[in-house]
């Protein structure tokens, strides 16, 4: 990106400089950039969710967490990946397990088996593309803050 003060990196690679959600959503197209707000609105809003922002690296980048007091792990991450939006949900084995799939869709089963055996990884991950997938990654965050809710007592 070239602004009128030379090169500007994109918020979400610039690692020494914490972005801002605006930061974050003005590398987007304007379809993700919608689906990114609905998202994070719809995240950042549940009971006692907090919200704040993470380096994952080279492959994930900046990301916004969510997290509760319940867990040490973040209850969600978003990587507003220019070219693929994207939520990441780690997911112990006992829930992801207790999780009823009969009526789900095949993209977020897909998800929640990488979280599954034979596969060593906890995180479900799921891309973004449209608003259908979104209620439904939405509706799994809700059922695991009850989840995390219930365990703490």
């Amino acid at each position: 990106m070239v602004s009128s003060r030379g090169y500007q990196r994109s918020a979400w690679v610039d690692r020494f400089n914490p972005p801002t959600v605006g930061t974050l959503k003005e590398g987007l197209d304007p379809v993700a950039a919608k689906l990114f707000d609905s998202l994070h609105d719809q995240l950042s809003t549940m009971d006692g969710v907090s919200v704040g922002y993470a380096w994952h690296g080279e492959c994930w980048r900046w990301t916004i967490e969510y997290r509760t007091g319940h867990s040490d792990d973040p209850l969600a991450v978003m990587v507003p990946s220019p070219e693929n939006l994207q939520l990441a949900v780690p997911l112990d084995r006992d829930f992801a397990c207790s999780i009823s799939t009969r009526r789900m869709t095949r993209a977020l089963k897909d998800g929640l088996g990488m979280a599954q055996e034979p596969f060593d990884t906890r995180w479900g991950v799921w891309s973004i593309p449209a608003a259908g997938l979104l209620e439904d990654v939405v509706d799994l965050v809700e059922m695991k803050l009850r989840h995390l809710a219930k365990q703490a007592g």
